[in-house]
């Protein structure tokens, strides 16, 4: 089988490596945007001190602090009108993945004509931007090292990304003390996000060593360390461990590509509201059960990375153990089973199974899905 493998950012990791950041981004220009949320980084303090820092190595530094909830194109479009009219050379997203992806497109999007819109719908990306350098807070959608910027479309309800091997960063910052603040529930969902990253992204039709490599080791990491943050957020090496492996899942799925669970959710978290990661979690031991008879010695391999003890058992039971494994972590951070807790009124099955079935994501799933196997998934989880 011929495979290939691209990853070109530089990644600085360590406790307090954000200090590096003005260093960095004085390599790519004097003005610097920094687009953030509109509240948990300032109320953590984080903002004022990136700003500080790149002041302090004589950067101007122009702040797009308004991102909110899943981005969508109208925010990139209010970016990037503010990028352009300040004439910024540098673009850092710091925050969770909906910052960076913001920031990403922002970016990668700075030189070229044409709307948001038809970049969103697949109008080729024929230059490159300006530098862009990524800092992520939490440790879930590896948006850091990935080449796509997930938006959505509000108009026609369309979430998709706008992707191009030319919209790496220029550098990665990983700081684990930039993690410390994120609440339980947000710790929750998006670490559920990169396991089901680490996951998809081992047991995908287009994995390969490289990828099943760094997978291995997002699980094992994940796996072991996700209860641990939930339960004491100031655990500075667990903290550290999830955000490694979310890095690591980044740096597989991207490569590797995602799977049924990604497929779903992005409809699904659309149409109910409801966190990505959030939604992820719910969805994956249900589909993992679905996947079971295709991806059995990827998932009895799994079981072993999750730490279960496997001696004796067969690759069907080991498989199986997996699944209970997982949906013990999942349950001591308290993700729900299914979504009938949830207000489910908005839910449109032909809309999700209908989005899904043209997702690149469904592509790579370990079983070929059809519209009857997505509807009998909704069924059981709805």
């Amino acid at each position: 089988m011929l495979t290939e493998y691209f990853l070109p950012p530089k990644i600085i990791m360590g406790n307090h490596s954000l200090d590096r950041v003005g260093d960095e981004a004085r390599k790519y220009g004097s003005r610097v945007m920094l687009v953030c949320g509109q509240r948990a980084m300032r109320e953590s303090g984080t903002l004022q001190k990136c700003q500080s820092l790149l002041e302090s190595k004589d950067l101007e530094v122009v702040l797009f602090d308004q991102v909110k909830g899943e981005p969508d194109l109208d925010l990139v479009r209010e970016g990037l009108t503010l990028a352009r009219e300040e004439k910024v050379e540098v673009v850092i997203g710091l925050g969770g993945g909906s910052a960076i992806d913001v920031a990403k497109a922002v970016a990668g999007l700075f030189y070229l004509e044409g709307e948001v819109e038809e970049y969103h719908e697949g109008r080729k990306i024929e230059g490159p931007g300006i530098a862009f350098i990524a800092i992520p807070t939490t440790a879930g959608t590896g948006a850091e090292v990935t080449n796509n910027s997930v938006l959505t479309n509000r108009k026609t309800g369309l979430k998709q990304s706008i992707r191009s091997p030319l919209w790496y960063g220029r550098c990665v910052i990983i700081d684990p003390t930039l993690t410390l603040s994120i609440p339980p529930a947000v710790t929750a969902a998006t670490g559920a996000d990169a396991l089901v990253q680490a996951i998809e992204a081992y047991s995908s039709s287009r994995a390969q060593p490289i990828t099943d490599a760094l997978a291995a080791r997002a699980i094992q990491l994940l796996g072991a360390n996700l209860a641990r943050v939930y339960q004491n957020g100031q655990n500075l090496k667990a903290r550290e461990d999830m955000l490694a492996g979310s890095v690591l899942g980044g740096m597989a799925f991207s490569n590797a590509g995602l799977g049924a669970v990604h497929a779903l959710a992005h409809p699904i978290g659309l149409q109910l509201d409801l966190p990505h990661g959030l939604v992820c979690g719910i969805l994956l031991p249900t589909l993992m059960e679905h996947n079971l008879e295709w991806a059995q010695e990827k998932y009895a391999q799994i079981a072993g990375l999750l730490g279960v003890d496997i001696v004796g058992s067969s690759p069907l039971e080991a498989a199986q153990l997996a699944i209970q494994k997982v949906k013990a972590v999942l349950k001591e951070v308290e993700i729900p089973e299914d979504f009938r807790g949830f207000d489910r009124r908005a839910l449109n099955y032909p809309e999700i199974i209908s989005y899904s079935l043209s997702s690149n994501s469904l592509k790579y799933n370990p079983r070929k899905m059809e519209a009857e196997d997505l509807k009998e998934i909704l069924d059981e989880v709805m």
